[in-house]
């Protein structure tokens, strides 16, 4: 019988529970092919489904299902353990990062930028065991898809994210949603519409804006959901919820909903060469999306956000925060850190 911990110890592998569910999918398989056209072109194949950030710069991946099993969340380890090591501040170059997209936004290059940020931890006593670190992520966040994945080409990587870029069920209805804005959940006006800012509020205007702009042009009908607040972790989020039918193309659709401006801006195509011009890191996996494809063509895919990035002794955390022209370096660097938290939980460093 197949473990867990067998995946782990394959060439390419991916891990994956789905939100507020229990069971957690596993596959392996000894390639991890590289996939010119996107989803189109996967075929009739079960996987698991990789795109970067910029599919110029890396290409979108596909790791068939050679083999794979289901297992009880629950039984994974999840208990937290201490490491040993430090972490590395940016704080001097995301302000610097700051400065410049804030100047870019104040003379009209884009309405909104969203702003990277990349934190290493060095680890002393290297013992990260991404198993643990998986089930702990599970446990802690049951609303969110948590995916745990490895290639050749793209090294490992867990994410924790509150993000369903696009999904498609058997009767080829597709969801999708704009979810934007950020406060502490242990707020009490959180909790209610009204106790939330003026900006965070035009930040998930804006993403649902894009939405309608994308569904518009392909002529479909769809529907819309309420604006509502959502939980991830200690964080809340505003959150509208979009389902209609397919189009032709499903590649056709994901290229124009990615990158959202949830994790790039607005207008799309200028905050995205501004954020590759301004920003001092390469994004790489992260604010791509990944998520598993069945053999009858269904799927679900999800932005990869609040994610980590396994390098030479330790791991590189990502998160971003959405910059407007009323933004404030500060209140973004708190943004940023609030996100990382979810994150550092996972990984409680001593030293």
């Amino acid at each position: 019988m197949l473990r867990p911990i067998d995946f782990l110890n394959a060439p390419c592998f991916a891990l994956y529970r789905l939100p507020n569910t229990g069971k957690v999918y596993a596959l392996s398989a000894s390639r991890a092919d590289e996939v010119v056209g996107g989803i189109d072109r996967v075929g009739e194949r079960e996987g698991f489904f990789i795109a970067p950030y910029d599919a110029a710069k890396y290409p979108p991946l596909f790791i068939p299902a050679e083999k794979s099993a289901r297992f009880n969340g629950a039984t994974l380890p999840n208990e937290l353990k201490q490491l040993s090591g430090y972490e590395e501040s940016d704080r001097e170059l995301y302000m610097n990062d700051f400065a410049a997209v804030h100047r870019a936004l104040c003379l009209g290059r884009a309405m909104k930028m969203v702003l990277a940020r990349r934190v290493r931890l060095r680890l002393v006593a290297y013992s990260l065991e991404m198993l643990r670190v998986f089930g702990a992520a599970c446990k802690h966040y049951p609303h969110n898809y948590i995916a745990l994945w490895h290639t050749p080409q793209t090294g490992t990587w867990l994410t924790a994210t509150p993000e369903l870029l696009l999904s498609m069920n058997g009767e080829r209805r597709c969801q999708t949603m704009a979810l934007a804005g950020t406060m502490l959940g242990n707020n009490d006006k959180a909790l209610f519409l009204s106790g939330w800012s003026r900006k965070n509020i035009e930040e998930q205007r804006l993403v649902q804006q894009h939405i309608f702009h994308v569904l518009g042009d392909f002529g479909v009908p769809y529907q819309v959901g309420r604006l509502h607040i959502v939980p991830s972790g200690n964080l809340l989020h505003l959150r509208t919820d979009f389902s209609f039918p397919a189009p032709q193309s499903i590649a056709l659709l994901l290229d124009l909903l990615h990158p959202t401006p949830a994790v790039c801006g607005m207008p799309v195509r200028s905050a995205k060469v501004l954020c590759a011009e301004l920003e001092h890191i390469d994004r790489l996996y992260y604010a791509g999306y990944t998520g598993p494809v069945a053999a009858d063509g269904t799927f679900s895919f999800f932005v990869t956000l609040r994610c980590l990035h396994v390098v030479d002794q330790g791991c590189d955390l990502y998160a971003g925060s959405g910059i407007l022209q009323a933004s404030t370096a500060d209140e973004e660097w708190e943004e940023t850190e609030r996100k990382l938290n979810a994150l550092r939980a996972l990984l409680p460093l001593f030293g």
